[in-house]
């Protein structure tokens, strides 16, 4: 079954192998989406996206994916997303900031945000890419 952008819900999507951390996310900006997946690494993430019935072009959810995780990383992940998703926000949240990775995140489109971070913080990252609201 296909879904147009006007008939499926907006999507938060959160790759961490922290669970607390995806709900830290969750319950900071999760109520502004109507559907929220969430994943513990990258492979779990591809093979949830792959299966959705939910793939078409979605530029309003939003992803927010650890760095470090088992299998793929960050980085990885956003690559994939990209394919997908290309004009969807993104962002990379890290205990590791290197200059190499927020040069990276930024070729790929996303926003990289420090750990740690408030939620305040994550939720105006999200509305200073112009994503807080639906369009």
């Amino acid at each position: 079954m296909q879904y147009s952008k006007s008939n499926r819900t907006r999507r938060l999507v959160i790759a961490d192998d922290s669970a607390e951390m995806r709900w830290l996310v969750r319950s900071a900006i999760g109520n502004e989406f109507g559907e929220v997946v969430e994943a513990a690494d990258g492979r779990e993430l591809f093979w949830t996206l792959l299966r959705s019935e939910v793939t078409a072009k979605a530029d309003d959810d939003v992803i927010v994916t650890d760095l470090v995780m088992p299998t793929y990383d960050g980085l990885d992940v956003l690559g994939a997303w990209r394919e997908l998703y290309p004009d969807a926000p993104a962002i990379l949240i890290t205990a590791f900031p290197s200059d190499a990775v927020r040069r990276r995140a930024r070729e790929l489109g996303a926003v990289v945000l420090s750990k740690p971070f408030s939620t305040t913080a994550l939720r105006e990252v999200i509305r200073e890419a112009g994503h807080g609201e639906r369009r």
